[in-house]
């Protein structure tokens, strides 16, 4: 088990600006490569440190983030790492049934090394992707942490995440490593390991959903020829992760479930779907989810700004290129501009990429004169649904934000 410390200078949206600290554990020892959280590591551009027990940290560099599951992995250099090296035994096979006794490893608070016991409370679909749900107590410093059966000394989760409330009692959640092991099966043998992209909206239930039951299909015929009403039921031949216990052919309950079969095999697989209570055969391909490390930003006087692929974008009206940060006492959080606002036009110029709104931009920076930007965002208030702002603002320190171990490009 390692200590992680990532520092994070600009933020896309769902990560945090500064120097956070969590968990990891190694899963290959010859290469290197260390599991752990995608939010202990961030989605961000960063700067990742490692530290084995009684070792000073050193650089470590990001292999994969996950951009559904919370999950990444990432590699020390043979010179940075202990010349013994130990991997964890990992339970890729069913999760552990509820009742099932199990210890969480981490760094909580910042006392290192430290173990707590609890058993597996249920599994839970409820906070956007599947967890575990255990009482074994997880805080700050745990994440990403493994979390150990303590009747086979394996590891069946990755710690994640607690509830928050203060009235809530050993509520926690784990990511189940039946999920993780197929992510670090494809790497081993130079695969994609990528989820799809979104692009089905499901029905949902009141609490956790147990069926795939299509709302809108957003890919597209050519892609997947699935209905509104259409229920996923299994990909042929693909056995269901449900669990200890549990019935191997029994049907898809979950988002999590889908993307955990599908990977490694998004360019032709064929569904089996329960259409007018008759079971179809759906052969199609599903592009992968965009790489989290590939994405970039752009930013000026204190703003940040990104693409987002909302799957219903085009239904909603808005532009492509969002707010997604905002510095303190900058020139945007003095005019008042906020957070996911999506950038309409510059200087009259309708903006659908960074590139169109970098190059406006600078050919205002170049001039010397104020850019105008025409912003969007949901009011709810009065006559309609959005709301615009426009505003005269100077352009400083224009650059690109790219992974490049967190390093910033002005202009």
């Amino acid at each position: 088990t390692v200590q992680i410390k990532t520092i994070v200078q600009l933020p896309f949206d769902g990560d945090r600006k500064g120097t956070s600290t969590g968990s990891g554990f190694v899963v290959d020892a010859e290469r290197g490569w260390v599991m752990t959280n995608a939010h202990v590591v961030s989605r961000s551009p960063a700067l990742i440190q490692a530290s084995f027990k009684d070792k000073e940290y050193t650089l470590a560099k990001k292999i994969y983030v996950d951009p559904f599951l919370d999950l990444a992995v990432i590699q020390v250099g043979d010179k940075e790492r202990p010349a013994r090296l130990v991997q964890g035994d990992l339970a890729c096979g069913d999760r552990p049934p509820v009742g099932h006794p199990v210890g969480a490893f981490g760094h909580p608070w910042g006392l290192k090394y430290t173990g707590t016991r609890g058993i597996i409370s249920g599994v839970t679909n409820r906070y956007e992707t599947e967890m575990l749900q255990t009482d074994a107590p997880i805080n700050g410093g745990n994440s990403g942490g493994p979390l150990i059966s303590l009747e086979t000394g394996k590891i069946v989760g990755i710690n994640t995440a607690a509830l928050a409330p203060s009235s809530a009692q050993n509520t926690n959640f784990a990511l189940a490593m039946q999920y993780a092991c197929r992510v670090v099966q494809l790497l081993r043998e130079g695969k994609d390991p990528s989820p799809p992209i979104p692009g089905l909206v499901y029905f949902r239930d009141v609490d956790d959903r147990n069926e795939l039951k299509i709302a809108k299909n957003y890919l597209g015929a050519e892609k997947l020829a699935v209905q509104t009403g259409d229920i996923i039921k299994s990909v042929v031949g693909e056995r269901s992760p449900i669990g200890a216990g549990g019935d191997p052919n029994a049907s898809l309950a979950n988002d999590t479930q889908l993307a955990h079969v599908l990977r490694g095999r998004l360019t032709d697989f064929t569904l089996n779907v329960l259409r007018d209570g008759k079971e179809v055969a759906v052969r199609g391909s599903w592009p992968p989810a965009a790489s989290v490390q590939a994405q970039r930003g752009l930013h000026f006087s204190g703003m940040l700004l990104a693409t987002r692929e909302y799957v219903d974008l085009k239904e909603s009206g808005f532009g492509r290129v969002f707010i997604v940060h905002m510095e303190s006492a900058s020139i945007g959080e003095s005019l008042g501009l906020e957070l996911r606002q999506s950038i309409e036009s510059i200087d009259g110029t309708p903006i659908q990429s960074l590139d169109e709104a970098h190059a406006k931009l600078k050919q205002a920076m170049d001039e010397k004169r104020r850019a105008k930007l025409v912003l969007k965002r949901i009011v709810g208030r009065g006559a309609g649904l959005f709301g615009y702002v426009e505003r005269q603002m100077p352009v400083r320190g224009l650059g690109w934000l790219e992974d490049k171990g967190g390093a910033r490009e002005a202009e």
